[in-house]
C-alpha cells in the first residue's frame, strides 16, 4: 500500500510539474550529438521525450548517423512529434524525410516541431497511417495525452490495442499500403524507420514491392513482442534479401532490430571483425 501510495504521488507531482512547466516554458532545447533543435514539452509525456533523448534509444541514433547519407529519402513510420524526423533532417541536411503520424494531437505537435524548428522544406508530414489495405480505417487511442503512443490502428473495432491497453477512443483515418503510397507520390525510401506498437507486420506487408528495390539499403524496426507478428516481419524481410544485426528481443522486451541488405549486411560484419 505504501509503495503504490509513493508512486501514486510521484506520477501526480510529475504531471502537476509538468503541466505548470508547459505553462511557463512549453518548449525545450535539445542538444544531441553536435545537433541543436527544440521539441514541445509541456505534458509529463512530451517531458519524458525531450528529458530522456539521448538515453532512451542511441541505438535509433546510431542508425542514423551511419546508415543513412545526404540526398537519401528517410520514411520514418510512427514519427510520434518528430523527434527522430528532426534529428536525421538536421544531421543529413541534404536528406529528405516523409513523416507518417496518423493520430490528430501528436501530428498537431509533429507539425508544429518541424515549423519552428524551419525543417519544412526537409520534412513532409503525411496524415495517415501504413497498413496492409487502401482505405478508410480506424485509430485505437489508448491515451488522449498528446505525445503518447501504444495506439492501433484497424479495420475492425477493437476492445483492446495490439498493446493489451484499453481503448479510450477511436477516430477514423485514411490508411494505405507503403507500396500504393510509393506509385502515388513516386517517392523511393533508402531507409526505413518503423515504430507502431503492434502492427509492424501489417505495414512490411503492404511493401513487398518497396522492400525489393535495391534503393532501400536499411531498416529499423521496433519489433513486435508477440511471436507470431515476429515471425511475419521477419518472413518478409527475408524474402526481401534482407539480413537482421542483433536480437529482436532483449531482456524479454522488444528491440529496435537493424536489418541491412544482404550485400550491406556482409560488408558490415567484415568491417565489424576488422576493428576488433
Amino acid at each position: 500500500m505504501g509503495l503504490y501510495f509513493g508512486t501514486g504521488l510521484r506520477a501526480l507531482w510529475s504531471q502537476l510539474f509538468w503541466r505548470a512547466a508547459g505553462v511557463i516554458a512549453p518548449r525545450r532545447a535539445v542538444s544531441s550529438r553536435g545537433l541543436h533543435f527544440s521539441l514541445q514539452a509541456d505534458n509529463w509525456i512530451t517531458g519524458s521525450r525531450w528529458s530522456s533523448y539521448n538515453t532512451k534509444e542511441p541505438e535509433t541514433l546510431d542508425w542514423i548517423d551511419r546508415q543513412m547519407q545526404d540526398g537519401d529519402i528517410l520514411f520514418d513510420v510512427g514519427a510520434n512529434i518528430g523527434v527522430y524526423a528532426l534529428y536525421a533532417a538536421l544531421r543529413h541536411p541534404k536528406a529528405r524525410v516523409a513523416a507518417f503520424e496518423p493520430e490528430y494531437a501528436n501530428l498537431h505537435l509533429l507539425r508544429d516541431n518541424v515549423i519552428k524548428n524551419r525543417l519544412q522544406d526537409r520534412i513532409e508530414v503525411y496524415a495517415m497511417a501504413l497498413s496492409d489495405h487502401t482505405g478508410v480505417s480506424w485509430l485505437h487511442v489508448q491515451d488522449l495525452t498528446p505525445g503518447s503512443a501504444l495506439h492501433t490502428e484497424a479495420e475492425e473495432r477493437l476492445q483492446v490495442t495490439r498493446m493489451q491497453q484499453p481503448i479510450v477512443y477511436r477516430e477514423g483515418i485514411s490508411a494505405i499500403t507503403l507500396d500504393e503510397f510509393c506509385r502515388q507520390t513516386r517517392l523511393q525510401p533508402h531507409g526505413i524507420k518503423i515504430d507502431v506498437d503492434g502492427t509492424e507486420a501489417e505495414i512490411l506487408e503492404g511493401a513487398v514491392e518497396t522492400l525489393r528495390c535495391p534503393a532501400l539499403r536499411s531498416l529499423i524496426i521496433e519489433m513486435p513482442s508477440d511471436s507470431s507478428s515476429r515471425v511475419r516481419c521477419e518472413r518478409v524481410l527475408l524474402a526481401a534479401g534482407f539480413q537482421s544485426q542483433g536480437p529482436a528481443i532483449e531482456r524479454g522486451r522488444p528491440t529496435n532490430q537493424v536489418w541491412l541488405r544482404a550485400a550491406r549486411a556482409v560488408a558490415h560484419d567484415v568491417q565489424q571483425m576488422s576493428a576488433r
